[in-house]
């Protein structure tokens, strides 16, 4: 057979190729299984690529059969461990007593190898932004380019139309109604620069009575705000209510009053709480 027999076909590579864009703006774990090398008779050749999302679900393939279903489920252990990424060398065999450590002898007669390349794209720890004003702008500017998935939420339409013609994942909604309905992971931060106090201290109240801060909450505030609304948290949720999490006013003491240096200062704090950093 010629090599066209077993090319694999370019609207194949156009789907997994959009496959992989779709889920990573939707922010979710995926593995790109690719054939590196194949050596004698093998249903799947150098080039053949497959993606195994988050469900389980397959796009392309590596070949198909007993090696394909070998792939998914190697994917799926990847996943669900969290292990780096894989290179795993296959033999195509039907003969039982081929015993080698170095090579997972797979059900197929074709009696060939293949080499498969696990590639594990995880998902991003996410930064909710509420507020699209000039510290939102430029925070979002920072985070983007930090590995972090970024969700803007704002109230003012124009801005929802402005942000998203430049690409930014941003929700149009008022902010208490937002935190009232979504369910963020736990690794969530969460930023509060809106155009409002009130704004400001109905996000951290509804955040803060349904349980949802795990991990960061900052909010721009002045010393005199931050002790009023702190001391609202207190009457309102609970005398005793743990604000360790709570990063208020907001940002590093780097310097700088600029929309951009107060977004640098907030990045570095957000940085400085991912990696376990004391500042």
């Amino acid at each position: 057979m010629t090599n066209d027999f077993w090319r694999q076909p370019k609207e194949w590579e156009m789907d997994i190729y959009s496959k992989i864009v779709e889920l990573k703006k939707e922010n979710r774990n995926f593995i790109t299984v690719s054939v590196v090398k194949s050596t004698g008779s093998t249903p799947g050749k150098a080039g053949f690529k497959m993606v195994v999302d988050h469900e389980g679900k397959t796009y392309g393939t590596v070949g198909g059969g007993a090696i394909e279903m070998e792939a998914i489920q190697e994917s799926k252990r990847l996943m669900a461990s969290g292990e780096e990424n894989l290179l795993k060398e296959y033999l195509l065999s039907n003969d039982e007593k081929i015993i080698n450590p170095k090579v997972t002898v797979v059900p197929m007669s074709c009696n060939g190898k293949i080499w498969l390349y696990y590639e594990f794209e995880r998902n991003l720890p996410v930064i909710y932004i509420f507020g699209g004003g000039h510290v939102g702008q430029a925070l979002i500017e920072i985070m983007s380019k930090l590995k972090y998935h970024v969700i803007l939420i704002d109230n003012r339409q124009e801005l929802f139309e402005k942000n998203k013609a430049k690409g930014i994942n941003c929700i149009y909604m008022e902010y208490k109604d937002f935190v009232e309905q979504f369910i963020p992971a736990d690794d969530s931060y969460f930023v509060a620069v809106t155009y409002g106090h009130l704004f400001d201290y109905e996000i951290l109240k509804t955040l803060y009575s349904r349980n949802l801060v795990k991990k960061y909450i900052g909010i721009i505030a002045s010393r005199a705000k931050a002790a009023a609304m702190i001391n609202n948290l207190k009457n309102e949720i609970d005398a005793g209510i743990d604000l360790s999490k709570l990063h208020m006013p907001i940002g590093l003491k780097i310097g700088g009053d600029t929309a951009y240096e107060i977004a640098l200062s907030i990045a570095a704090e957000i940085q400085s709480v991912r990696y376990e950093k004391k500042i």
